[in-house]
């Protein structure tokens, strides 16, 4: 119980779409660990940004909050899932939002929601602006997307590209490259906005979140040419940096956290209990990581829109991720793989058969989730 019950502000600054492995190439990011918490395994419950944050919001996944399939963005379970907006309204916060498409996350207990023109607005002039409005309604919530890195993929890759064009699938190293120098773009306006957050006197009397919803391909299988098509490691395994006045800085939590764990971490943060009377969270705080960290399994699914097996209308890919291993199943092919990520973090050699044991562990632990 490092938090006095008080009132803080509460800032999210979802970075969508960026890559563990860029953000390691970008000076800035690194800096910002000083002043952190960092969390570089957040495993997002979906690698696309409306299931993801769907999840994020209500600390549940897909398959329970109603939000398990790319053409679900009014299928919510509003009637019955408590959001992080309405954890806070009730507790008085001023609660505010700014997305690229006002169906990307849950409306429920959001004061206002913004819409921004990813490809023409300066988002940090935007967002510096909004910073300046919200200043005297303490206390608040409010959540800021940056979405320049969206915006060059649909232009770059999205309009350019099919699913399996050899162009693309042929040039990782060179599109990895230039998707460094999007994140390295984005990491000016990350850094802007935490300085406009110091200069409004908001920092010391502020809870801080800045993280990824999911990562990107640059072609690392084909098949995928962005995102949400599979669950590797490359778009579901994301990154969170944690920042207040009463947080240890400069503490890297190597061990799993998932995004479903973000809403009741900030509850356990603030004080405040679980609703009853609405579906149950599934994710935990993560806030004894700070001092004790534990090993948790990370569930994931998605259906893609292409790619080789497409299921928009509902996911049909499943995983299960430990610190050290992965199961991934498909259950249009009824294909598994198993992968060693501490030696074969690139997820390359398929160990399905050769390790029946963690195998078997594993397959249990992905059926509990159907």
């Amino acid at each position: 119980n490092i938090f006095k019950k008080k009132k803080l502000n509460v800032i999210f600054i979802i970075m969508d779409g960026t890559r563990l492995d860029a953000i390691e190439k970008i000076p800035y990011y690194q800096e910002l660990k000083k002043e952190s918490v960092f969390f570089p395994k957040l495993i997002t419950y979906a690698p696309y940004t409306l299931a993801s944050l769907s999840s994020l919001f209500s600390g549940m996944y897909g398959y329970k909050n109603g939000v398990n399939g790319y053409y679900k963005s009014f299928s919510f379970d509003k009637e019955n899932c408590f959001t992080l907006p309405q954890y806070l309204k009730e507790s008085g916060y001023r609660t505010e939002s700014d997305f690229l498409r006002e169906d990307l996350i849950p409306s429920p207990g959001l004061d206002k929601q913004r819409i921004h023109d990813e490809f023409n607005e300066d988002l940090l002039v935007r967002h510096s602006e909004i910073l300046t409005q919200i200043k005297n309604k303490k206390p608040f919530l409010l959540f800021l997307q940056h979405s320049k890195i969206h915006a060059n993929i649909i232009t770059n890759v999205a309009k350019k590209y099919s699913d399996f064009d050899e162009k693309y699938f042929g040039n990782k190293e060179q599109n990895f490259l230039t998707f460094v120098e999007w994140v390295d773009e984005g990491s000016k306006y990350l850094q802007g906005i935490i300085e406009k957050i110091k200069d409004l006197e908001l920092y010391d009397n502020s809870l801080i979140f800045v993280l990824s919803d999911h990562g990107s391909s640059v072609g690392d299988r084909s098949g995928e040419k962005m995102y949400g098509t599979y669950l590797y490691d490359y778009t579901i395994n994301c990154f969170l940096y944690m920042i207040g006045k009463e947080f240890p800085k400069n503490l890297e939590i190597k061990s799993i956290i998932r995004n479903i764990d973000i809403l009741p971490t900030i509850l356990d943060i603030l004080k405040l209990k679980e609703k009853e009377n609405y579906k149950k969270m599934q994710g935990k705080s993560f806030l004894p990581f700070i001092y004790e960290e534990e090993e948790r399994v990370a569930y994931s699914e998605t259906g893609g829109l292409g790619g080789p097996t497409p299921s928009p209308e509902v996911h049909n890919l499943q995983s299960v991720r430990t610190n050290k291993w992965k199961l991934i199943y498909n259950k249009t092919n009824d294909k598994k793989e198993l992968y060693n990520l501490k030696e074969d973090p690139q997820e390359n050699s398929n160990l399905i058969g050769k390790n029946p044991e963690i195998e078997e562990r594993l397959w249990k632990e992905l059926q509990k989730h159907n």
